[in-house]
């Protein structure tokens, strides 16, 4: 492996300058991840509604006979496929009597590989660190060495073998399937026919399981070539497609989108619907995940110029930059939420607005139950206290205590006391004889 490093520095106003600029990108960025957002979610409902079209209206043969009552219909077909051409790569002679027949090439090359790391100093300039390591590897293809930072001594090669599919058509029953159906078979197997060829084929030795095209395979230089082959093998497939007379093609729903499946064995419409409504489902989310970190960014760079200018103080910066961060991810939640629902909206227009409608009304009648729920408690809350004062027991009298004293009358002392009084007695009255 050969390492080098290289360092740069970037000042304060140039930081702040590039800043400045990214806020014109960080636009562009959340335009473009607006519209693969918009697009992302017309495409999943047509999908969507595309599978569910052709599933509703598929018919299952009970076998593999041609019948014209079934002629443009969407059809689920199984049984026996058989090639009708033999295959084979003229170029190192491999044959094959399967449906599909692939050569696969790699290459013993240089790969570069890429790390940059950056450190904030005080004052708001910054330091790249970038490193670059050439290691040798197998690989598919040719990597291009011209676009390599330190190309002296890490050139590779032209690359004279491409990897190649030769395919063949076939019968299925009364059916014929072209290359192109064909081509939509994905099962493969290890092609063991190798075996069978001469040691030496051409330029390349043949090690049974693989040609390869240098000295020593356990010891490969820059430029020696393996090639592998695999194969599809004749047998039991099940087709999803359109009857069209005696041959089977894509089926077009009608809203345009067309429609092809194959699977290996005997699987039934139901299974195969599902999977493709599944995969559907997880493209749909791959996509969104991808347009809204691409607005996220786009918020970030807008952002970016705070986060360069409170950079005199590394820390601030990264303070300052944590909070945009956050910013940005909230513009990006509620900016993203509001495109996916319009693009839902402009997919379903009918369906959103009975969905509105529907939820207006629970809404209402909810906040109306509510409110007479209240109602109810109040005046049940009001009858209850009305009953209770009216079945409310009589007051007891207290009983005087025996043993109590009079209340001491309070004298002022201002107030003059005046001396018992006595009563005069009254004389009794004389008899009169």
């Amino acid at each position: 492996m050969d390492h080098f490093t290289e360092t740069t520095r970037t000042s304060y106003g140039q930081n702040i300058g590039n800043s400045f600029k990214g806020i014109l990108f960080g636009f562009v960025l959340i335009a473009i991840s607006i519209g693969l957002i918009w697009w992302n979610e017309g495409r999943s409902v047509e999908r969507a509604d595309a599978l569910s079209s052709m599933s509703e209206n598929i018919v299952t043969l009970q076998g593999t006979n041609y019948e014209m009552t079934n002629d443009s219909k969407a059809v689920l077909i199984q049984g026996e496929v058989k090639a009708l051409s033999k295959l084979k790569d003229e170029m190192f002679g491999v044959e094959s009597d399967g449906l599909a027949l692939r050569r696969t090439v790699m290459m013993y090359q240089w790969k570069e590989n890429k790390t940059t790391r950056t450190e904030e100093k005080v004052g708001g300039s910054t330091e790249t660190i970038t490193e670059y390591d050439y290691v040798k590897e197998w690989a598919f293809g040719r990597n291009d060495s011209s676009s390599f930072k330190h190309r002296e001594g890490h050139e590779n090669p032209m690359l004279d073998y491409k990897t190649q599919n030769y395919l063949s058509d076939a019968n299925l029953g009364d059916f014929y399937l072209s290359k192109n159906v064909v081509g939509y078979i994905s099962a493969s197997r290890a092609y063991d026919g190798l075996s069978t060829l001469p040691k030496k084929i051409g330029q390349a030795t043949n090690y049974n399981s693989y040609l390869y095209i240098g000295k020593d395979p356990s010891t490969p230089l820059v430029g020696d070539v393996k090639i592998s082959y695999s194969y599809t093998p004749t047998g039991v497939y099940t087709f999803a497609a359109k009857q069209d007379g005696k041959n089977l093609s894509a089926f077009r729903t009608k809203n345009g989108t067309s429609l092809l499946f194959a699977r290996t064995g005997r699987v039934d419409a139901a299974t195969i619907f599902q999977e493709e409504q599944d995969a559907n489902a997880m493209l749909t989310w791959i996509l969104r995940g991808a347009g809204l970190f691409m607005m996220f960014i786009g918020f970030t760079l807008i952002m970016g110029p705070l986060a360069t200018l409170a950079n005199v103080l590394p820390f601030l910066g990264s303070l300052v930059g944590g909070v945009t961060s956050i910013v940005a991810g909230v513009l990006t939640i509620l900016l993203g939420s509001i495109v996916i629902a319009l693009a839902w909206f402009g997919a379903r227009p009918m369906l959103s607005l009975a969905l509105i409608v529907v939820g207006v009304g629970v809404t209402v009648f909810a906040m109306k139950f509510k409110k007479s729920d209240t109602s109810d408690e109040k005046r049940d809350s009001h009858r209850q206290n009305r009953d209770e004062e009216d079945v409310q027991p009589p007051r007891r009298e207290a009983k005087p205590d025996e043993n109590a004293q009079p209340p001491k009358r309070e004298v002022n002392p201002k107030e003059e006391v005046k001396p018992p009084q006595r009563k005069r007695a009254t004389p009794p009255l004389r008899r009169e004889s």
